[in-house]
């Protein structure tokens, strides 16, 4: 009688290890507050393939974008965002933002630290990028689950104060 208790208890802490283990994977790649804060606001996330999009590295990989959706959204000094250009779609690391007469501008770094390109106007921006994450199967699986819970799931329930 002992045994059948163990059995099903192991059978039960596999199923719930298994069923957490992909959100746990993109908690420990995204952090635990974009986590959080994607379910709160899940039409501001969404993974992108970088295959088209010129890279800083060159890799292909899959990018996790915070597009402006909420008032919650900034764009700070070191950041790493996603722009189109009048012929192609760009990632760079911001290096600078200016205010002038309530425009604001970002100038971006382009491989040196003293070579800056700008300015990239606020209309341009696509996004935020959040993360980054190598292009395997385990990742992938990881990113569907994660986008179709946050899109269908009331999770934020589970994570609001009672």
């Amino acid at each position: 009688m002992e045994k059948k208790v163990i059995y099903r208890i192991a059978k039960i802490v596999l199923f719930f290890i298994c069923a957490n283990l992909p959100f746990l994977t993109v908690t420990n790649l995204l952090g635990i507050d974009t986590f959080i804060d994607s379910f709160h606001h899940p039409s501001s996330y969404l993974y992108i393939k970088n295959d088209n999009i010129q890279s800083i590295d060159g890799k292909s990989s899959y990018l996790i974008l915070e597009k402006p959706c909420y008032q919650g959204y900034k764009i700070e000094e070191g950041d790493t965002i996603l722009y189109h250009t009048h012929d192609s779609i760009q990632q760079s690391l911001v290096s600078r933002i200016l205010v002038e007469q309530g425009l604001k501008t970002y100038y971006i770094t382009m491989g040196d630290e003293d070579d800056t390109k700008g300015p990239i106007y606020e209309q341009q921006i696509i996004g935020r990028i959040t993360g980054r994450l190598d292009d395997n199967l385990w990742n992938i699986i990881c990113l569907q689950i994660w986008d179709l819970c946050i899109d269908n799931l009331n999770t934020v329930a589970l994570f609001s104060p009672s």
